[in-house]
């Protein structure tokens, strides 16, 4: 039954896509399709947060419906599968593929087909040009790099070159392209000095390219434009440009915050209030994701008052909510892990002592880093009620055992199966470490992304020690 009402529904799409569109405003898109030897059993639309979800029927039929008022770049996926779709209020597209080529089998049919077609290609001209992999372009003599971007840059803009042909090509879509293809030469010869000095071990100031000229280019960059907003390499440069600026600033003063200085540079070089906006909710959304609304409290309430766009603040609101079940103060579920002998135990076993936790793995570099430094705050707390809690997301206990006992790790070394997919990792919404938790010594949360131990966590230690 599911299956017939899908083809029927699937049918209506397409002859709704080729009549005259509504006379009031329609904010309705649908994505629909047939997706071939699929990977999971479901598939979502999603932006700054889920849109919509449907789940494949026996044929790989889905229909997504949602609403958004703006165009945008939506994310698609199901299971690993995962593309974006460039879509505008009011269309709707009809696709298939195989899931396991899909860049190859990709076909669409209704609205911004072409568009779409033209992002597929893309990504495979990227890949067979050679431009997806800086390391090897960077790593040639100035001259040799130039003409190979150069080279590159051709083959992946040739689709593009033949959709600007196209009379039925979206213009706003065009315009973006283009300026993609402006800025992406500019953002790489900007990484060139840095990439090209690591690869050769030499220090990027000794590296033989026009700097100041590309430089000078940075600082001349439009930054007032809103549809550049959409344009990946220019984001980048917008970054280089504004990081430039506040780590000048930073340099004469220290002391300053960068949160700080980096709000005021963008006060100081952009006029435009959307692209005000954008930067700063980006810089929020970044430190949120991260730390929660603890640590941006002051940002957010800052931005609040100096915004008026409904968008932002409704988006700010339901990125701070989702953190609402973790805030300060709630209790956790009593999690189960395995211990270095395999042993099955609980964060109840601790229950009495606060506890500290490091979230981390033996492959990431800034985790191991932070080493030195719990074993310091560790051997300083020895006679204190705290419990030092490291908490493995390895997607195998194999290299998580081989380093715990070649580096001799004492303590708590637990193992949390199923890696970022863990209870521990999905409750707390862990998308990035180290990551550092804090419990009370009933178990309640006291910060659910705490400082590192590098950091000024003894201040936090002490106060909950004393109270």
């Amino acid at each position: 039954m599911k299956t017939i009402q899908k083809i029927l529904a699937l049918s209506t799409l397409m002859a709704w896509a080729c009549s005259s569109p509504p006379q009031e405003p329609d904010y309705s898109i649908t994505i629909a399709g047939k997706i071939s030897n699929p990977g999971a059993a479901t598939i979502k639309v999603s932006l700054d947060d889920d849109l919509a979800t449907d789940s494949l029927d026996a044929d790989g039929n889905f229909v997504l419906n949602f609403e958004h008022k703006e165009t945008e770049s939506f994310m698609v996926q199901s299971g690993d599968l995962r593309f974006t779709l460039y879509l505008s209020p009011g269309d709707s597209i009809f696709l298939t593929g195989d899931a396991k080529e899909f860049g190859k089998t990709f076909k669409a049919e209704g609205s911004k087909a072409l568009e779409n077609s033209y992002l597929r290609k893309k990504i495979i001209t990227s890949n067979e040009s050679g431009l997806d992999n800086w390391m090897e372009l960077m790593k040639h003599p100035k001259d040799v790099y130039f003409a190979k971007k150069d080279s590159m840059l051709a083959l992946v803009k040739r689709p593009f070159e033949e959709l600007s042909a196209n009379p039925q090509a979206d213009q706003a879509f065009l315009e973006m392209e283009n300026a993609y293809f402006k800025y992406q030469s500019l953002f790489m010869d900007a990484m060139y000095p840095m990439y090209h000095g690591y690869i050769n071990k030499i220090h990027a100031d000794s590296v033989d390219f026009p700097v100041e000229e590309t430089k000078k280019a940075i600082r001349n960059l439009t930054l007032d434009d809103p549809k550049l907003l959409r344009v990946q390499p220019f984001l980048n440069m917008l970054d280089l440009r504004i990081g430039e600026a506040t780590t000048e600033v930073l340099k004469i003063d220290s002391t300053l915050k960068y949160e700080d200085v980096n709000w005021n540079v963008v006060d100081t070089l952009v006029k435009n209030q959307d692209v005000k906006d954008f930067l700063r909710f980006q810089a929020i959304k970044m430190n949120l994701e991260y730390r929660g609304p603890v640590h941006a409290e002051k940002d957010i309430q800052k931005f609040k008052a100096s915004t008026k766009s409904e968008k932002y603040l409704g988006k700010l609101d339901r990125l701070v909510a989702k953190w609402e079940p973790i805030s300060p103060g709630k209790p956790i579920p009593d999690f189960s892990f395995t211990d270095i002998k395999g042993q099955p135990v609980k964060i109840s076993d601790l229950k009495g002592k606060l506890v500290y936790i490091d979230i981390w793995a033996t492959w990431c570099g800034p985790c191991i880093a932070e080493h030195p430094h719990w074993d310091k705050l560790k051997a300083d707390y020895k006679d204190k009620d705290v419990a030092f809690l490291t908490v493995s997301i390895d997607d195998s206990r194999e290299p998580w055992e081989k380093m715990v006992k070649e580096k001799k790790m004492d303590g708590l070394q637990w193992f949390a199966e199923n890696a970022w997919q863990s209870e521990l990792a999905q409750h707390f919404m862990v998308n990035g470490i180290p990551r550092f938790l804090l419990l009370d010594k009933e178990g309640k949360i006291i910060d659910p992304s705490a400082d590192r131990p590098s950091g000024p966590i003894r201040e936090t230690l002490d106060k909950h020690l004393q109270s």
